[in-house]
């Protein structure tokens, strides 16, 4: 099958525009195109019959790993999953020839088998395809990374086909990567998007050599009836654009966005969706990491992509297109049991919080907690639990911290550097507690670096996306700035060059209630925490008031510059 990819190559270069828009390679039976979904429900105690249905992400990933005699060519943005490398060691020993590539060094995996054939992945932004050609005859295509959390807490969708003109195009994508070395915009395209497996038409569609963004478009233009997007990352304008206008022509329009999504805020088209109430955050403990729409109930569009600028115009992706009525059904009950979950949640003051397991932000002095809120007028207050013995999800609190209805947040202060510890929340409707959330365990950082405003500039480019604290001393006089409201915390009068905190207009509302204001903190020294980057000079983009206190003046410090 490897040559007969080669050769496809050369042919797809030489008439790669008069392959794309026929029909390629009729199958025999829908059993051809496989679906499945994992539970990332489970393991709530109000949650644990409620998706009782069969299919499981991991265990259909582990039967297609196993299942593999000769060959398997792995693409996947992150590998971590024990379970995942588990079956590769099997497939080692069976004298299976195995092919990895990973986004970067960092997504390395650390045990890997000796006899897995290792590649990094060459693209300036990511290569952040999620998919497995096993054998030469099938291809397994998810929205999930290869670790335990993206198993087990998020969302996620996977598609198995076995049809032997889809499995080649994967593979002539793999080996651009894997064997020449062409990344992004250095692909070519060389493969037919469209195929008849069974009784379903499916599109394949990579990018960004075959400029998905188009063909979504098109979709989402030719939408007539109903709309149902369940999406991580939504901020591609020109994708936004066509949602908005499929409703505004009477399409009925459903959406269940990420809520640690919302971080993105200044950047996300979904934050502007919900306040116009097109679609809802979801509740999950994890994220919701699908990448999916179904389009008038017979058409789904899954994949790795997210809905965004680069996933459509730099990633290496892959945007998969299937109409069939029956597949569509699946994903559509799917849409409805997480969008009712996320309605009913934020209803019910008697369910327990749910606590999020994966968090994108930390505190460099105590244990950030974060949960998905619900409205002031379901939960007047929620009471945060240090367990007593961090070894037991059942012992007394140690100690425990309010806040009220709106939060979503605790930061616990009063832990050590390097301890571990686990929370556990509860809320209070006027009348009664809930029960408590799930248990999260949140470990201290140890040695998060803490830098002057100079010394960020110094080390820009050593430290940029990191982790690190900044002091310094605010000159400016903080206001909104423009139509959109955004405040600038200055190191220095020259703000173009040197350190500045940047806080999002829209995440002022974040800040009510925290005790912190904004607008009062000229010549105070600030430390704000983030990942530092770079926009013009160095740079910290606050979204929440956990990244930002008032530090006391020190003289061993200075002032912070």
């Amino acid at each position: 099958m490897r040559r007969v990819t080669l050769l496809l190559l050369i042919i797809g270069i030489l008439g790669a525009g008069c392959q794309s828009q026929a029909p390629d390679g009729a199958s025999t039976s829908e059993n051809d195109l496989t679906v499945t979904f994992n539970q990332p429900l489970a393991g709530f105690p109000d949650l644990d019959d409620r998706r009782a249905r069969g299919g499981s992400l991991v265990s259909s990933l582990i039967g297609a790993l196993d299942a593999a005699e000769a060959s398997i060519d792995v693409a996947v943005y992150h590998l971590r999953a024990d379970a995942a490398l588990d079956a590769l060691e099997r497939a080692c020993g069976r004298g299976v020839e195995i092919r990895l590539l990973v986004e970067d060094d960092e997504s390395r995996p650390r045990d890997l088998p000796d006899c897995v054939q290792l590649a990094l992945d060459e693209n300036d932004r990511l290569m952040h395809h999620k998919f497995a050609v096993l054998d030469d005859a099938s291809v397994w295509v998810s929205s999930a990374n290869w670790t335990a959390t993206s198993f087990a807490d998020d969302a996620n969708n996977a598609v198995m086909i076995e049809h032997r003109a889809v499995v080649e195009a994967f593979a002539t994508e793999f080996d651009q990567m894997f064997v020449s070395g062409d990344y992004g915009r250095d692909k070519r395209d060389v493969h037919p998007e469209r195929f008849a497996v069974g009784g379903q038409s499916v599109e394949v569609y990579f990018g960004p050599t075959d400029k998905p963004r188009e063909r979504l478009v098109e979709l989402l233009e030719g939408a007539d009836e109903s709309l149902r997007i369940a999406m991580n990352i939504l901020t591609d304008d020109p994708l936004a654009d066509a949602i908005r206008q499929a409703q505004e022509r009477g399409v009925t329009v459903e959406a269940l966005w990420d809520f640690q999504g919302w971080d993105l805020c200044q950047f996300s088209e979904a934050e502007e969706f919900v306040a116009d109430g097109i679609g809802t955050w979801d509740a999950l403990p994890g994220l919701l990491h699908d990448k999916f729409a179904v389009i008038d109930g017979e058409t789904v569009v899954t994949g790795s992509a997210n809905w965004s600028a680069s996933g459509m115009e730099r990633n290496d992706e892959t945007v998969l297109i299937i109409h069939s009525d029956r597949v569509a059904a699946q994903y559509a009950t799917e849409f409805e049991e997480l969008r009712d979950d996320a309605r009913s949640y934020s209803a019910n003051a008697t369910a327990p919080p749910r606590v999020e397991r994966r968090h994108f932000q930390t505190v460099r002095d105590g244990a950030l907690i974060q949960w998905r809120p619900r409205p002031m007028d379901v939960v007047q207050r929620y009471e945060i639990c240090r367990l007593a013995s961090p070894a037991s999800s059942s012992s007394e609190c140690e100690t425990t911290i309010e806040r009220p209805g709106w939060a979503w947040h605790a930061v616990d202060r009063g832990v050590n550097p390097g301890e571990t510890v686990r929370y556990r929340v509860r809320g209070f409707d006027g009348e009664s507690w809930s029960p408590y959330s799930n248990v999260y365990r949140a470990t201290v950082p140890e040695d998060m670096p803490v830098l002057t405003a100079d010394e960020a500039k110094r080390r820009l480019f050593e430290l940029q996306d990191e982790t690190v604290s900044v002091r310094f001393r605010v000159v400016n006089e903080p206001r909104q700035i423009g139509e959109n409201g955004h405040i600038f915390l200055n190191a220095s009068q020259d703000y173009e060059t040197d350190f500045t905190a940047f806080i999002a207009g829209c995440t002022l509302p974040r800040f009510n209630g925290s005790g912190l204001d904004l607008f009062d903190l000229r010549g105070k020294r600030v430390e704000v925490t983030g990942e530092l980057d770079e926009f013009n000079g160095p740079e910290i983009v606050v979204t929440g008031p956990w990244q930002l206190q008032v530090v006391p003046d020190s003289t061993s410090s200075g002032d912070g510059k």
